[in-house]
């Protein structure tokens, strides 16, 4: 005999039944990838993750503090990772800069969804975009100019503008992840494994690296 499913009462989950931050954070995470800041409502975003109103509010305090809280927890890996390649004063530059822009590859195919969340915002001027500038990309972007501008010194690149290399890697190397579906046309696979993924990141960055030093256009006229 089939034993009947016990129904838990909407909104007051017994203690221990609800999801842990990470999976709440992970939740509010894909549902502002999908519809963006002003398409998601907390109330929506509390029956997707089948939780009371109550219990995100009581977490989080507002809908845009949960977006704050939900971009911290899918940027703090990387800006350890990118933070520990900068501090690594025995790795050459050039290596340290490739590095780098795997890394930055790497996280936007293992996070997509913070590509499509900086497509929504970052036409737009708001406390949600200035949040990500400056806790995520100030704090690396003096670390990355220094290599950067000694590698230029010692004429081992060419000067890059650092507008161009972040929309270069961020826009141009998670390009595939950000948009699968125009990806997969184009004749990506739909769902690459691992080494796929590595692989497109070493390309980008072999790429970019190869681009940086050659030869200045100038120097040949």
């Amino acid at each position: 005999m089939t034993k009947p499913k016990l129904s838990r009462r909407r909104g007051r989950p017994h203690a221990g039944d609800e999801p842990d931050q990470s999976t709440l954070l992970q939740g509010a995470l894909e549902a502002f990838a999908e519809k963006g800041y002003d398409g998601t409502s907390v109330r929506e975003l509390a029956r997707r993750l089948d939780v009371s109103h109550a219990l995100l509010t009581a977490r989080f305090g507002s809908k845009e503090k949960l977006w704050f809280a939900a971009m911290e927890h899918a940027l703090a890996h990387t800006r350890r990772t990118l933070r520990a390649i900068g501090d690594s004063g025995d790795v050459d530059d050039l290596e340290a800069l490739r590095r780098t822009v795997v890394e930055l590859v790497l996280f936007s195919a293992a996070c997509p969804q913070v590509g499509r969340i900086m497509n929504h915002e970052g036409a737009t001027d708001s406390p949600r975009v200035r949040f990500v500038v400056e806790h995520f990309l100030d704090p690396l972007r003096p670390g990355i100019e220094r290599r950067l501008g000694r590698l230029v010194e010692a004429g081992r690149i060419r000067p890059v503008p650092y507008t161009t290399l972040h929309y270069l890697v961020g826009q141009g190397g998670g390009g595939p992840f950000t948009n699968p579906v125009e990806a997969r046309l184009l004749g990506a696979p739909e769902h690459p494994d691992q080494e796929t993924v590595r692989r497109h990141a070493e390309t980008v960055a072999d790429i970019l690296i190869g681009g940086l030093t050659a030869a200045h256009p100038a120097a040949d006229r």
